[in-house]
């Protein structure tokens, strides 16, 4: 641990020369001090052994700015390049946010509750029982003003499908004709109607 005021005092070579090495430790500890430092500098690092954060002196000279812990990885900042949140995040922004989006074989490993666009179906899809699908559904027409009018789904089901997602008293409709390639299983408390 050092701090210096970063200042060399005129004296006998032997006092500056420990002077110096007084700086250098400074330097080479990033200004460790328990607490606030004596003198301080506009964007000088500081890691204060109190709390165990790197800290920034802000541009006023009048206080820190905490980056995070010397002791965590990133200083407890999620990198670029993907991160895991134990916390709630929130967007306090009125425009949107931007979904992963790619093709189909771009999906990469998943796991329940995986979110994206796939930009070769243009849909969003998610995963969930250990298989794609696609989120929301309907709409698809396109007509004057902003009416929602239409229900559309297409007229294949090419993948396995479990109404109500096997809970009990779930009912589905869809419009036909709907040929069937995959597994579709109808809970007994369940009914499909095909219009």
């Amino acid at each position: 641990m050092a701090q210096h005021d970063f200042i060399i005092a005129n004296d006998s070579g032997a006092n500056v020369r420990a002077d110096i090495n007084s700086v250098l430790q400074a330097i080479a500890s990033n200004n460790s001090n328990s607490g606030a430092l004596t003198t301080n500098y506009a964007y000088q690092f500081h890691v204060d052994t109190s709390d165990g954060n790197l800290k920034i002196r802000n541009a006023a000279n009048n206080g820190y700015v905490t980056i995070g812990p010397v002791a965590t990885t990133n200083f407890g900042l999620a990198p670029l390049a993907g991160a895991t949140f134990t916390g709630k995040i929130t967007h306090n922004y009125a425009t949107s946010v931007r979904m992963p989006q790619g093709a189909t074989d771009a999906r990469g490993s998943s796991a329940n509750g995986d979110f994206r666009y796939n930009s070769e179906t243009h849909k969003f899809e998610g995963y969930q029982n250990g298989a794609w699908g696609d989120i929301g559904g309907g709409g698809g027409a396109t007509g004057g003003g902003t009416e929602a009018i239409f229900h559309e789904n297409e007229n294949a089901m090419d993948q396995d499908y479990t109404i109500g997602d096997g809970t009990a008293n779930i009912n589905a409709g869809v419009f036909g004709p709907l040929t069937i390639n995959a597994v579709l299983t109808i809970p007994a408390t369940s009914v499909l109607s095909i219009v």
